[in-house]
């Protein structure tokens, strides 16, 4: 059986040496199921060039040499393909030119209409008589598809190519090759499988995002692909390698830096206070008074990659005339989130801070813009404001506060927040920069857990065997209930009482997660509900409330926003350009919930602990609906709204669906600041729940 997780083998060179590997067809096959999942709900090609068989019918519509022919090299292939053969399972069968098909070997999905058989990859048939006469190794009748590199080919050539931008062809390539080569270093990382019995809550958030950070974004090809790392520098900065990184520091002239309106009510008014203990602050301080800058300069954070590659070459004019100096002071140490530029630090401090890393991860600079923490500071009013009106809201919804920041800025727009500075479209001021994120202080305790949701949508195999972030979880709130037992019968109940204890820790989850969102789309807006985005807080065992982060994410409905008294934000956006955290529909709000909450978020919870646990997946699809309908019953919705809500939540016979690698190949070499997406649909993963029920 294949996987969707990173798979890491043991190549024993002696009985004493024995060095992990990446499980490469495990990675070619995960990229595979990617591809083809995008392929179909992006719709590449028209319809009538896919259809939908069986394997028996597929061989009695061929002539009968052709499936004679069709059985005999079936013997050459792996027994797998033989047993999938043999049976009459469902076939999905693609014309890709006058010689050739490409069969996929299929079984129904809940997020999408179909999905590749873990136990095979995609086929080229080769149908032309004359080719099978002549055939030879490189023409077999029946041939495996065997890299997602061959498979990607395969489908631009059904393409219309006068369709297709070369520059984001190109780019999509580079990205799928960056990606692959990414999976193999990240299978063989040296991860914890322990995330939740470290002793201190930093400890535990740490090794969380190195889960996390091992598929990045789930479901997406190009995910893994950071494209301006080397592979060195890929094992360096990534979160699951666990290294250390130590930031270095850059002075700004104050002249060049913009603030936020929080930073300027502030006694402390630069991010060093905040983040480096009274030695450390004392060795920089006498280093900006060596320099004569200490009164005229503010020493900001970097990282050290942003200087090498970014800082030295795009800030050149600027450190040669010393409104940037380049520091020798090297404090900090940090490590990498599953976000990549959110730095965390292995202390107990409520700090961490976000910085700008000129990396193109997901075809999309990770800079950090001006225009977006404005829009993030509105945002977060819109959060603060939502906890005082809906009680359950304030203790259930947390924010990471994200309103002290600091960025490059020239002198003649350095105090223009409005739409029409010019500077907020420019590249270089977002390269130089950082936003401090604090935690409420009441969540930097231990006997609290933060776990990223993506963390939980995560497999770590190693040595062959699989390990989730449940297993700690479950196993002690099982031997908390049996703690009045012997430590004998505990361990006898475990095996039986597991399988009902994740179901009941997956649908505890559900509770919070949904619960929250759903009472957020009453208020009218949506926050980010991406697995990185969204921490979710453990305590005692059980998932209590939500830690919500990047708030610059922030979607509202202004008619829904409305009737609870809070005002329109008034983002920025370019000049005639409709900002699109505005959505001018309610189905247009809720398409977050169903798109990113669902279909992301909470599919890759469901796809993990099944293939973990060996779960039924319909079980879990099952208590996500039932809490959804249970929610819809206690909120307190307008009597709209719990009708627009379970229409296209639950009677809704499809899902929209976020689009990800044909709008990669229309933006080309654009060096957006946001991943490139569209919108497609798919079906909606609870009708299939209601059908077999």
């Amino acid at each position: 059986m294949h996987t969707l997780f990173p798979v890491q083998t043991s190549a024993q060179n002696s009985h004493l040496d024995v060095n992990p590997e990446p499980d490469i067809e495990a990675i070619q096959w995960s990229l595979i199921s990617h591809l083809v999942e995008c392929f179909l709900l992006e719709q590449w090609v028209d319809e009538h060039l896919i259809q939908v068989t069986t394997i028996h019918e597929y061989l009695a519509n061929h002539q009968t040499t052709q499936a004679q022919d069709a059985h005999q090299f079936l013997a050459l292939l792996p027994q797998q393909y033989q047993d999938f053969f043999d049976q009459d399972n469902p076939l999905m069968v693609m014309k890709v030119d006058q010689d050739r098909q490409l069969l996929l070997l299929v079984e129904p999905a809940y997020a999408s209409p179909w999905r590749l058989s873990k136990s095979c990859l995609p086929i080229v048939h080769n149908v032309n008589d004359s080719l099978n006469n002549k055939r030879h190794m490189d023409s077999a009748l029946l041939e495996p598809v065997s890299s997602a590199q061959q498979l990607l080919d395969i489908f631009l050539s059904m393409m219309d190519s006068a369709s297709l931008s070369d520059i984001g062809v190109l780019k999509l390539k580079e990205s799928l090759e960056a990606s692959f080569i990414a999976q193999q270093q990240s299978a063989v990382a040296n991860i914890t499988t322990a995330v939740c019995q470290y002793p201190h809550w930093h400890q535990t958030l740490i090794a969380a995002e190195q889960w996390a950070s091992l598929m990045d974004r789930p479901f997406h090809p190009l995910a893994k692909g950071k494209l301006g790392f080397t592979a060195t520098e890929y094992k360096r900065y990534m979160a699951e390698f666990n290294q250390p990184i130590t930031l270095v520091w850059a002075a700004i002239a104050k002249s060049h830096v913009m603030v936020a309106e929080h930073v300027k009510d502030m006694t402390i008014k630069n991010p060093a206070a905040y983040l480096l203990d009274a030695t450390q602050q004392r060795k920089l301080m006498r280093e900006l008074d060596d320099k004569g800058i200490a009164d005229t300069h503010i020493a900001m954070p970097v990282h050290p990659w942003q200087m090498t590659h970014v800082i030295d070459d795009m800030y050149a004019d600027d450190l040669a005339n010393g409104t940037v100096v380049a520091l020798t002071f090297e404090a900090l140490i940090t490590y990498a989130s599953s976000s990549m530029r959110s730095m965390l630090i292995d202390a107990d401090t409520p700090n961490s801070i976000k910085l700008p890393i000129g990396v193109y991860a997901l075809n999309s600079k990770r800079y950090l813009p001006a225009l977006k923490l404005i829009n993030g500071e509105k945002n977060q009013a819109i959060l603060m404001q939502a906890r005082t009106i809906d009680s359950v809201l304030s203790s259930q919804l947390r924010l990471w506060d994200e309103r002290l920041w600091w960025g490059y800025m020239s002198p003649s727009h350095l105090h223009d927040k409005s739409a029409i500075n010019p500077q907020f479209y420019q590249e270089k001021p977002t390269h130089l920069g950082a936003m401090l994120r604090q935690l409420p202080e009441d969540l930097c305790d231990d006997t609290i857990q933060l776990l990223p949701m993506a963390s939980l949508g995560m497999l770590v195999y190693q040595q062959g065997v699989s390990h989730h972030i449940f297993d700690g979880i479950v196993q002690e709130g099982i031997h908390s209930t049996n703690q009045n037992s012997s430590q004998d019968s505990a361990q006898e109940k475990l095996p039986q009482n597991k399988k009902p204890a994740v179901i009941a820790c997956f649908k505890n989850l559900c509770d919070v997660f949904l619960g929250t969102m759903l009472r957020c789309l009453r208020l009218g807006f949506a926050p980010e509900m991406h697995g990185q985005n969204i921490v979710i807080v453990l305590k005692d065992n059980r998932f209590t409330s939500l830690l919500l982060r990047d708030h610059d994410s922030v979607r509202i409905h202004l008619s829904w926003l409305a009737r609870q008294k809070i005002a329109d934000p008034e983002y920025l956006s370019p000049p005639d350009f409709k900002n699109r955290l505005y959505r001018e529909t309610p189905q247009a709000l809720i398409f977050y919930l169903q798109s990113l909450g669902l279909l992301v978020n909470i599919r890759a919870i469901i796809e993990s602990l099944v293939e973990h646990y060996h779960l039924n997946e319909d079980t879990l699809w099952h208590e996500a609906m039932t809490s959804i309908e249970e929610s819809l019953v206690t909120i307190d919705f307008d009597d709209d709204q719990r009708q627009i809500l379970h229409d296209e939540l639950l009677s809704s016979s499809h899902y929209p669906h976020k689009t990800l690698l044909l709008p990669v190949i229309a933006r080309g070499s654009d060096p957006h600041g946001s991943m490139p997406a569209g919108e497609s649909k798919t079906t909606n993963p609870f009708k299939r729940v209601k059908k077999s029920r």
